[in-house]
């Protein structure tokens, strides 16, 4: 994994210029655990709470739900025992942000860790990592280490524990994750109740993305409004993964607003084959396309939804123009259909169907009225799934069919000038990288 310098002055979450050092002692150089001590003395959780919410941090984990939202319900609810979950599974195809932050600032995700639990009178915490991250799981436990040994960070009434969790997919879906963490089969829980009221081992659970946590030690070291005022649209930041079709791949800290074109072209310098960029998904596998022609798009949740894509957890995925769309959408469909748990029969059915259909498009099989059926499958699954995955593949199917109907009308006509082989769709479901596609047992 390349460690790249960001392109910005001032860094929430990175600051190469200061130290390349994981360890406890440079992290304490830089002012670490400072924040955390200080509220740590404050008995009002209320003011903290509000102090997130002026941030305007959301979830990193792609739901980009209100931080403060969650934190506050989790407050609300009452009990002796709470805990709070850093989910640090990132099982998103192509994400590399999570295990980027607990491989190389270790201290910064435990001191946000440690700030969430005291805003939300949590005592117990719960990691839960990649089994397949080996070096972020060696560099978070040496952390772990120091920091129990070390007197002068006082966090007596909060454990801190490790789990190692599988690579399979939906044990990214949190209540799937807080049964692997139980032992059990991950698979995703009906809700209600929900995890705040009732999640690990029966126990109010708040679950909070890596990067999540990662935010809060500069947000109450450096003030709500230093944070927002990193982003361009007074929103902070954000860390984004761009993969290796790009010049300057790798994992960056990008002000929030900066436009799609500047990230693409600034950021990572264009494609290493030197061709044009056809089109853009901002939030992994599952975000609408865009086109060239929205490129001017700010990097932002809600700026995205407009344009009928999303931000995710912030996977840059860039298109050639040599690339055949079609391929590459029956590749992500061919991804949902296999990692889905088989749990919710409307799903097994949508995914499945889905992926039919554009394997039976890439073979020159049917006439256009074949994909009339999209929007038919889509409608006989929408809100009938436990959890999200039943959604997934909407929006890039969507989006694909809107900009590039004339690619599966060549596919269709044994036409297409993009691929090699006719008829033969051979890729599908190799393009997806990042994740295991195993259903749990």
């Amino acid at each position: 994994m390349r460690k790249l310098t960001p392109l910005t002055s001032v860094h929430a979450l990175f600051d190469w210029s200061k130290s390349h050092d994981p360890s406890l002692a440079a992290y304490r150089l830089l002012g670490g655990y400072q924040a955390f001590n200080d509220i740590r003395k404050k008995t009002s959780l209320e003011p903290l709470l509000d102090q997130i919410e002026q941030s305007m941090l959301t979830g990193k984990g792609g739901a980009n739900f209100p931080t403060h939202r969650k934190m506050r319900l989790m407050l609300a609810q009452g009990g002796d025992r709470k805990i709070l979950v850093v989910n640090g599974s990132e099982h998103e195809p192509g994400s590399l942000k999570d295990r980027y932050l607990i491989e190389n600032v270790p201290h910064k995700v435990l001191e946000g860790a440690l700030i969430a639990a005291h805003a939300v009178k949590a005592n117990e915490i719960v990691v839960a990592i990649n089994e397949g991250s080996s070096d972020a799981v060696t560099s978070f436990r040496n952390a772990l280490q120091e920091l129990l040994s070390n007197p002068d960070i006082d966090f007596s009434g909060i454990s801190i524990t490790v789990q190692t969790v599988p690579e399979i997919y939906i044990v990214g879906e949190e209540t799937a994750l807080l049964e692997t963490l139980e032992g059990k089969t991950p698979l995703p829980r009906s809700k209600p109740p929900f995890p705040i009221q009732e999640g690990l081992h029966g126990l109010p659970t708040l679950v909070q993305n890596v990067e999540t946590v990662a935010h809060l030690p500069f947000i109450f070291s450096a003030g709500a409004a230093s944070y927002r005022a990193l982003g361009r649209n007074g929103n902070g930041v954000t860390l984004c993964t761009l993969g290796k079709e790009f010049i300057n791949p790798g994992v960056y800290e990008i002000p929030l607003g900066t436009s799609i074109r500047e990230v693409l072209y600034e950021w990572g310098r264009g494609l290493q084959n030197g061709t044009a960029i056809k089109c853009v998904q901002p939030g992994g596998p599952s975000s609408g396309f865009l086109s060239s022609s929205d490129f001017d798009a700010p990097l932002d949740a809600k700026a995205l939804g407009q344009y009928g894509s999303a931000l995710g957890c912030a996977v840059i995925r860039a298109y050639s123009v040599n690339e055949c769309m079609v391929q590459r959408i029956g590749e992500i469909m061919h991804f949902f259909a296999e990692t889905s748990c088989g749990q919710c029969p409307r799903c097994r059915m949508e995914t499945n169907m889905l992926d039919t259909i554009v394997k039976q498009v890439l073979a020159g099989k049917g006439t256009p009225k074949l994909l009339d059926k999209v929007e038919d499958v889509i409608k006989l699954a929408t809100g009938q799934g436990i959890c999200s995955l039943i959604g997934m593949p909407v929006a890039p199917i969507r989006t694909g069919l809107c900009l590039f109907y004339d690619e599966f009308l060549a596919h269709l006509e044994n036409r297409c000038t993009c691929c090699t082989t006719r008829n033969e769709p051979q890729r599908v479901g190799q393009g997806i990288e990042g994740s295991q596609h195993d259903r749990p047992a």
